[in-house]
């Protein structure tokens, strides 16, 4: 890593009003030996998420973008957007209805790849936030790691593949961010399909402190979905994942999206079926 590296952070939001002022808050609140620069794009949205982006953007004219357009180009579309637009060397990703928990959260990410050069990426532990009940919680398939570095294998080795589990966690190789296959925007971006795309390009570092709270509400993309909608959603993502992993782990990705999802979709199918 080189001295005077930049980082940017990049916000995806999209009707957020209720989250998006304390998530810039804590991106303005980060610390760090690196300029340091904060890229947002509210996607065309109908409440005041862009009002209160374009406040903090005034308060903060040097420190904060704001290249959201009027059009709405859906989640992918706006994370290409941000990609596209970012500058820094590293990208950290933090979506617009999550937090950053500490100041130092990008200095200790940027500071774990400069000593660890043999990573392409890095990301925490997450808290679990019930909104707007507020109870918190962890997730197991993260606390149940014991090493700091790890590959496809061990994404493997968890039924639902997904060791991130949210976004917010991440801090990226910006180069290899801005080069990513057209694939990962065919369907929704995910943090899965971004792990085994970067771990053919170096190990996935880990840091086994929560650094970032990812808000489970009703309005979220996930959590909204009925089970079905959520099935189909994650067999999508599994095809991604597919499309962009090493070949060496095809056998494996394919025996967990016929378990995990083909499966049960089919079992939902006939529940669904109207006697004649």
């Amino acid at each position: 890593m080189k001295p005077g590296a930049r980082v940017s952070t990049i916000i995806p939001t999209y009707n957020q009003e209720a989250f998006i002022g304390a998530t810039i808050a804590s991106a303005v609140a980060q610390l760090g030996d690196f300029d340091h620069e904060i890229v947002i794009s509210s996607d065309g949205s109908t409440d005041r998420t862009r009002d209160i982006v374009d406040q903090w953007r005034r308060r903060h004219p040097g420190l904060i973008r704001d290249v959201g357009e009027d059009s709405n180009v859906g989640l992918s579309g706006n994370f290409r957007r941000l990609l596209t637009s970012a500058t820094g060397d590293y990208i950290a990703i933090l979506e617009g209805d999550d937090l950053w928990v500490s100041p130092d959260k990008l200095a200790r990410q940027f500071d774990f790849l400069r000593k660890n050069e043999d990573c392409s990426m890095v990301f925490s532990q997450i808290t679990v936030r019930q909104y707007p009940a507020g109870t918190d919680s962890f997730l197991p398939r993260q606390t149940g790691l014991t090493k700091n570095k790890l590959d496809g294998a061990d994404f493997l080795a968890e039924p639902t593949m997904n060791l991130i589990a949210n976004m917010s966690s991440c801090f990226l190789g910006g180069d290899i961010a801005r080069s990513l296959p057209e694939r990962m925007f065919q369907g929704r971006f995910n943090e899965i399909a971004l792990a085994f795309h970067y771990e053919q390009r170096g190990k996935i570092g880990f840091i086994a402190e929560p650094m970032s709270i990812y808000h489970q509400h009703s309005g979220g993309v996930w959590t909204g979905s009925s089970r079905e909608e959520q099935l189909r959603s994650g067999l999508e993502t599994r095809r991604m994942v597919l499309d962009v992993a090493d070949p060496k782990y095809h056998r494996e990705i394919h025996a967990i999206m016929e378990e995990k999802y083909l499966a049960p979709l089919a079992q939902l199918a006939q529940s669904h079926e109207v006697p004649s």
